[in-house]
């Protein structure tokens, strides 16, 4: 009985262990997907003209889960909740923090990029868009030097939780 015991306990720790190592994998990957999402609202916005509608029906069709979901639901709620863009923007980053692997200064920055997004002129848009970019760029730097550091040692860490746990037990 107490094998059993042993062996959910080290499958439990050893699980969450591999959950963390994930989240800081994914972490880069999402940022990497936020940029793109930027970068495709910047060349729809000055290149294409297109309003917020627009831009967000195309970028939810070309963009992986969990943005593409982001975007889907921010088009079904524009104008059937409010108008206030900037405020629908922030509530569905509140909403959706939850479905990925952000940290707090990446919900901070997008928060801030969805406050200006269509409030000025296309140059001063521009400039915002340039000013999130360089955010998220430094936080990228930032993620990749985290998951090389710490991708690993999470997963050991989560076995060998489990077995000192084990150790301590029996």
């Amino acid at each position: 009985m107490q094998w059993i015991g042993a062996l959910i306990v080290l499958a439990a720790t050893t699980w969450a262990g591999f959950d963390l190592a994930a989240k800081f994998k994914q972490r880069p990957q999402q940022i990497r997907q936020w940029k793109n999402a930027i970068q495709m609202i910047e060349a729809e916005m000055v290149y294409g003209q297109s309003s917020l509608r627009e831009v967000c029906e195309t970028i939810q069709k070309q963009l992986p889960q969990p943005i593409a979901r982001f975007f889907a639901e921010l088009i079904a709620d524009y104008g059937k909740k409010t108008d206030d863009f900037s405020q629908l923007w922030e509530d569905h980053i509140h909403l959706h923090w939850k479905q990925n692997a952000l940290d707090q200064n990446e919900k901070e920055i997008l928060i801030q990029f969805g406050n200006t997004l269509g409030q000025h002129d296309l140059i001063h848009q521009q400039k915002q868009i340039r000013l999130t970019l360089s955010h998220l760029e430094r936080e990228l730097e930032d993620a990749v030097t985290m998951f090389h550091q710490y991708h690993q040692m999470a997963r050991g860490l989560g076995v060998l939780s489990g077995l000192l746990v084990i150790i301590l037990i029996i």
